[in-house]
């Protein structure tokens, strides 16, 4: 029996479809893989469990030969990389039956940045990330076991189909949104391998070789090239070179050190160690791998990088078509947080009174009465509070969503300010099923931040032309700086997920003329003078850097810095207001090219072709 840890990854996924093809006539032995859900795996004996269940070991070990053992993140804290790595293998090991062969699939991250390359299975390991730490330990633990063989296998960065969040799935990303100048000249050499050559070496080490194996590309190859074939796969221009690494490592160093001191435990936005791989130079020799297993990479860069590019950019493209329709709740940014900490920052709370501003413009601008906030999110934050201030005015408010726990915890809020809103629950996240009407009439209807999670944002602006009577406000991101920042430092997976396109105020414009309406007027909004670019990162650092302590007077510890609009909306805080208006008094001045620099946010007005 063989078994396969890691075998829902990208690379165990691979390896399984191997195992099985090569005996799928039955005569060979069987293939078990350890699963942390119930999944099906074709041909696949599966076990539940992970590497910190004693039972799911246990009932996957049992009467096992051979194990390849692939499981553990790339990223993560040290803690929880040594989690896996370290004791997870330990786990392993202590459940295995006396005389099982263990393939170990390491890293070429052991041997760190500064060796007289090409490195090969007798360079002395010198790792520089916790990432390559983790794995070193694993190796050390695996070769001093003495129940069994035990061989190592050490791939270069493994590429191919199915690699969704691997090094070049995320540089096409970033090309895909526009965003193609990378650090460095371009000429540091990177050693790329192709999964179906790693697969093939993996099999020869289910029955031959020990000690260490090294398995790379043919060759190494500058960074310029790799990223030319993959754009050029892809069907995105070519990427360019510049920027400059010492100032990045400056930034980086800055961020990873208020990363730890906030106690965040997930993936720094921007780490040296991503900085080294993009800028540093390296290349491995397999020619151990050649001599004793007589494996050679067959996979060219030129035949393989390419098609990975076409591969990456269709499933890029097929996620976001399958978006809309997803289960409910799955859109915008998460909200539980603020049921219990309302503290939303800063930018959140300046954000709020601008964009009210914007409202009451559109309000006196199609003299509305009555307005629907459809849908209630987009904005970080509690969501669905932007039309408080409405309210309070004396119109008549509406809020509509597809998720009823937001819904609810919404209201919920509103009905501590004494305030009851109109609710309508729509049964579908995707607006082409949403009601031609509610059972009330609205004369204005708006949304903030909300078109970009949607895949067919004309679908929201025709919505909402179905349900006014005298306007619509679309309020969207606008694409600055702050936003590139974002997408490249704390919301990646994120940005690879919303829909940029419906940013474009000419698109949104001729969004709101294909369903009937008129645009009226537009501008930028949002310009804070200090800088904004996340709310949960401020959230984190204010928790862990701004409290002082309690000391000796046994009252509770108080957050130095903390901003909300529930005590503003709630009158116990009624300068909030004009504290903020002190911080937007600059707008008015900022120049045109100034202002589409550093404006958080666009509108788009419309009137209805009855006003």
């Amino acid at each position: 029996m063989i078994l396969v840890t890691g075998a829902t990854g990208f690379i165990g996924g691979h390896l399984l479809r191997a195992l099985t093809a090569r005996d799928g006539n039955g005569d060979g032995p069987g293939v078990r893989a350890l699963v942390r859900s119930d999944v099906t795996l074709p041909g696949v004996e599966t076990v539940r469990g992970d590497l910190a269940d004693p039972d799911g070991l246990r009932r996957a070990t049992a009467g096992v030969d051979l194990v390849y053992h692939l499981a553990g993140p790339y990223r993560g804290s040290p803690t929880e990389l040594d989690a896996a790595h370290v004791a997870g293998t330990a786990n392993l090991l202590g459940a295995l039956d006396p005389g099982a062969r263990l393939v170990l699939v390491s890293s070429t991250s052991v041997y760190g940045w500064d060796q007289a390359w090409p490195a090969d299975h007798d360079t002395p390991p010198a790792p520089s990330s916790a990432y390559g730490r983790a794995k070193l330990a694993a190796e050390r633990l695996a070769q001093a076991w003495p129940g069994g063989e035990v061989v190592v296998a050490r791939p270069t960065i493994t590429y191919g189909p199915g690699d969704e969040r691997g090094m070049l799935a995320r540089v096409v990303g970033l090309m895909a949104r526009g965003i193609r100048r990378f650090p460095g000249t371009g000429a540091n050499r990177v050693h790329l391998l192709h999964v179906d050559d790693l697969v093939r070496g993996l099999l020869h080490l289910g029955g031959a070789g020990d000690g260490v194996f090294v398995f790379g590309g043919p060759v190494p190859a500058p960074i310029r090239h790799v990223l030319e074939l993959l754009a050029q796969g892809a069907g995105l221009p070519p990427p360019s070179f510049g920027l400059p690494p010492a100032l990045l490592r400056s930034l980086s160093t800055s961020l990873e050190t208020a990363w730890a001191a906030a106690g965040f435990d997930g993936d720094d936005p921007l780490t040296r160690h991503s900085l080294d791989v993009a800028t540093r130079d390296r290349a491995y020799s397999w020619a151990r791998a050649a001599e004793v297993l007589g494996w050679r990479p067959l996979v060219t860069l030129e035949k393989g990088v390419p098609a990975e590019g076409a591969e990456l950019i269709r499933a890029r493209r097929a996620g976001r078509a399958s978006t809309p329709v997803s289960a409910p709740g799955t859109m915008g940014f998460d909200w539980k947080g603020y049921v219990d900490d309302p503290d939303e920052g800063l930018g959140t709370v300046y954000e709020r009174f601008a964009l009210d501003d914007v409202l009451q413009s559109a309000v006196e601008r199609t003299g509305a009465t009555s307005v629907l906030h459809a849908p209630l999110f987009g904005m970080m934050g509690f969501p669905g509070l932007d039309a408080v201030f409405l309210a309070q005015r004396g119109l008549r408010v509406g809020l509509l969503d597809f998720d009823a726990d937001r819904m609810a915890a919404v209201v919920a809020e509103w009905h501590k300010l004494g305030l009851d809103p109109e609710t309508h629950l729509v049964s579908s996240p995707d607006p082409a099923r949403w009601p031609t009407t509610l059972g009330a009439d609205y004369d204005l209807v708006f949304s903030f931040a909300a078109l970009w999670w949607f895949d067919q944002p004309d679908e929201v602006v025709a919505a909402s032309a179905r349900w006014a009577s005298r306007g619509v406000l679309c309020c969207v991101p606008n694409k600055n700086v702050f936003m590139r920042l974002r997408a490249l430092l704390w919301h990646r997976q994120l940005f690879e997920e919303l829909n940029e396109d419906a940013l474009v105020p000419a698109l949104v414009r001729q969004a709101g003329v294909r369903a009937g309406l008129r645009a009226v007027d537009s501008g930028l909004f949002d310009i804070p003078p200090f800088p904004d670019t996340s709310v949960p990162l401020a959230k984190v650092l204010r928790a862990r850097l701004n409290r002082s302590p309690a000391g000796d007077t046994g009252q509770p510890e108080q957050q130095a810095w903390s901003w909300s609009i529930l005590p503003y909306l709630a009158g116990d805080d009624p300068g909030m207001k004009d504290r903020v208006a002190k911080l937007a008094r600059w707008e008015p001045y900022l120049p045109g090219p100034v202002r589409a620099g550093l404006a958080h946010h666009h509108y788009v007005l419309f009137a209805t072709q009855t006003t």
